[in-house]
């Protein structure tokens, strides 16, 4: 019989201490970031687009594209309404 010695792998780890947040900056973070979002129903949409692309219904750039120029007409059709509203005021 062989004696086989094995020594176990020592991991050390950093101490890493994270700041404490309540609930008003959480609440205030979240509502930061849900600023940025698309309203539900272009959310919907995306999701769509990017179900499709997993399914391989639509390759990723063609759902890509489609994305983004929606996006884009989104925010053209913003800025055209802001104009005419500044415009009639």
């Amino acid at each position: 019989m062989m004696t086989v010695k094995f020594h176990a792998p020592h991991l050390h780890l950093p101490h890493v201490s994270l700041p404490h947040v309540n609930r008003q900056e959480a609440g205030q973070a979240v509502d930061a970031a849900k600023s940025f979002l698309p309203p539900p129903e272009r959310m919907a949409y995306y999701g769509g687009l990017g179900a499709l692309a997993v399914a391989g219904l639509i390759e990723w750039p063609v759902a890509a594209a489609i994305g983004v120029g929606t996006v884009i007409a989104q925010r053209a059709r913003g800025m055209s309404r802001s104009g005419r509203a500044r415009a009639s005021a």
